[in-house]
């Protein structure tokens, strides 16, 4: 259980003291969840997934071409859920930890939240719905890009929602998504911690190709809108994204899928998490390994996801500030 910051000695400051006491949760968490043989196993798998993708140019063979034969709604989800249960799969056998391979609900929830997740990425036929005589390129790009960022609240968060509801209603809030806070300052303040790398990285090149998401240069008049607001309008939605994606991979895979897996919920998520940014640069893809094994752990032990919604949207918009600032550097 989370640790009682009413324990810490009064002399530490509330946010020293939450300091201590998340470090104790994740010194807690991997005494209790380590096991050399099952954390090699997901580091090789991890290391292949990442040499595959880069080395070789995996993602551009083999993925990114689905999206433009229009095969990626039903080929990702096949992908993606090989990728969680190869992981999943032989954690459990390694540890001999069977009754949750016995149990169904472990194979039907871990499918079918990564098949919700995995066609939302995958399904691109939204693009025939923003056509039209009286909509030009530029309107057409971007209601498609900021629909891109909005469709996981239709066919992600209402789906987990109905779920919830029919089967697991005996997890607090929505997978997470509850009025628990603790240590969300600490949060913040490793946001100002991590502030410089994201400065420091923002000048190499693969991040300056992919950021900002939002694009100027393409979207200027879209809609008869000032800029003022298809910026506001574009970045809102990518944040939605973003709390779509904690509430799916800490909430769902974490917090709901710990009902039959416990603590080794964490490493098929994390390898899951980090091939899904397979595409973007490759140190943003390496950092998710990392960042998302942390945001696990404290998920799993907190049962809130708020902390890794504030770490997440503050990085994200802090990639996202440093690429336009670049973008208009050189324009």
């Amino acid at each position: 259980m989370p640790r009682n910051s009413n324990t810490i000695e009064e002399k530490h400051s509330p946010i020293s003291a939450d300091i201590r006491h998340l470090f104790g949760e994740v010194i807690d968490f991997v005494k209790e969840d380590f096991h050399p043989w099952a954390y090699l196993y997901s580091a090789l798998v991890v290391a292949t997934l990442l040499v595959l993708a880069y080395a070789f140019h995996g993602y551009d063979r083999w993925i990114a071409p689905l999206y433009y034969k229009g095969q990626s709604w039903w080929a990702l989800p096949l992908y993606y859920n090989a990728v969680y249960l190869v992981v999943a799969v032989p954690n459990l056998l390694i540890r001999k930890e069977y009754a949750p391979l016995k149990n169904p609900r472990f194979w039907f929830k871990s499918i079918f939240f990564i098949s919700l997740m995995s066609f939302t990425m995958g399904y691109r036929f939204y693009r025939d719905w923003f056509t039209g005589d009286s909509l030009t390129y530029t309107d057409m790009y971007f209601l498609r890009s900021t629909w891109v960022q909005l469709d996981g609240i239709f066919f992600v968060v209402l789906p987990l929602a109905i779920y919830k509801y029919i089967f697991d209603r005996q997890v607090e809030g929505l997978y997470g998504l509850c009025r628990k806070k603790q240590y969300v300052n600490v949060y913040l303040l490793a946001l100002l911690c991590i502030l410089p790398f994201v400065i420091g990285a923002s000048f190499l090149p693969d991040f300056q190709a992919y950021y900002p998401r939002f694009k100027p240069q393409y979207m200027e008049g879209a809609m008869g809108w000032p800029m003022w607001v298809l910026t506001s309008v574009f970045e809102l939605c990518y944040g939605l994204d973003f709390l779509t994606t904690e509430l799916f991979f800490r909430g769902a895979l974490v917090i709901g899928m710990a009902a039959v897996l416990g603590p080794r919920a964490v490493l098929p998520m994390c390898v899951y998490y980090c091939s899904v940014h397979f595409g973007k640069p490759c140190l943003e893809s390496v950092s998710a390994i990392f960042g998302g094994y942390l945001l696990g752990i404290l998920a799993y032990r907190t049962k809130h996801i708020w902390g890794g919604v504030c770490a997440h949207l503050g990085i994200a918009f802090m990639m996202e500030i440093m690429g336009l600032i670049h973008l208009f550097a050189r324009l």
